[in-house]
């Protein structure tokens, strides 16, 4: 059973940029076509993560802090300690079992989701990291380990966000990147893709959305289509 989500939130959008004056002509461009916006490492190294963070909550807006945290579990604990003060919804971490159950005792009212398998990485790529069966069998094995740690959600492609539901039930949020138009093909580094309502179809709770709305004629109007296509699959 899908759960009790805004439609509007369901759609984030990734505010990938070098700047917080680029961030901020794309939340005033969007304007309420967008309630969920997910900051990432590009913007973070730009020196003003936290000042954009406390711009978009004052403004009702939610955030996903995408840093993907990797560390020795102290210090993802002590980073997660931090950042759930900020007043972040979610963030991520990428890593293993003893990784996220330091992390789990204090992320306070913050969800946590684990990175799967980066939706750039395919077969080829797994292999080189010492995995010789398919992609989405260690998908699988990552969600259940992070998930028996205590963490909230997962980060995985559409493509595998069914084999997760069907084995992991509903409770775990899944949000799903790499989402591309109908049609749309290659051209960047996502390998593992498929449109928004596909990965609605496949299970996901909220998708991560970048190029389709960053690179459309009509950013905003891409948005508020997407919008009604995700109100109208969920009947709100």
């Amino acid at each position: 059973m899908p759960k009790s989500i805004d439609s509007r939130d369901r759609l984030i959008f990734a505010l990938d940029v070098p700047t917080i004056e680029d961030a901020r002509a794309w939340v005033d461009r969007l304007g309420d076509s967008v309630t969920y916006y997910k900051l990432g490492l590009e913007f973070c190294m730009g020196g003003r993560y936290f000042e954009l963070l406390e711009d978009l909550l004052a403004v009702g807006k939610k955030v996903f802090a995408d840093i993907k945290f990797y560390d020795v579990p102290a210090t993802v604990r002590g980073a997660v300690a931090n950042l759930a003060r900020s007043g972040a919804t979610c963030c991520t971490l990428h890593g293993v079992s003893s990784i996220y159950a330091g992390a789990v005792p204090v992320k306070g009212d913050m969800k946590l989701l684990a990175v799967t398998v980066l939706t750039s990485m395919d077969k080829d790529d797994i292999a080189e990291l010492g995995w010789s069966g398919p992609v989405e069998e260690l998908v699988s094995l990552r969600a259940r380990k992070a998930i028996a740690a205590g963490i909230d959600g997962l980060i995985c492609s559409g493509l595998e966000a069914k084999r997760l539901r069907s084995e992991l039930g509903d409770a775990p949020l899944i949000i799903t990147p790499g989402i591309r138009g109908a049609g749309e093909k290659g051209g960047d580094d996502q390998k593992r893709t498929m449109t928004h309502i596909e990965a609605f179809e496949a299970g996901a709770d909220h998708i991560v959305v970048g190029r389709p709305i960053r690179n459309a004629p009509d950013p905003r109007k891409a948005a508020e289509a997407m919008q009604a296509d995700i109100a109208a699959f969920f009947g709100k």
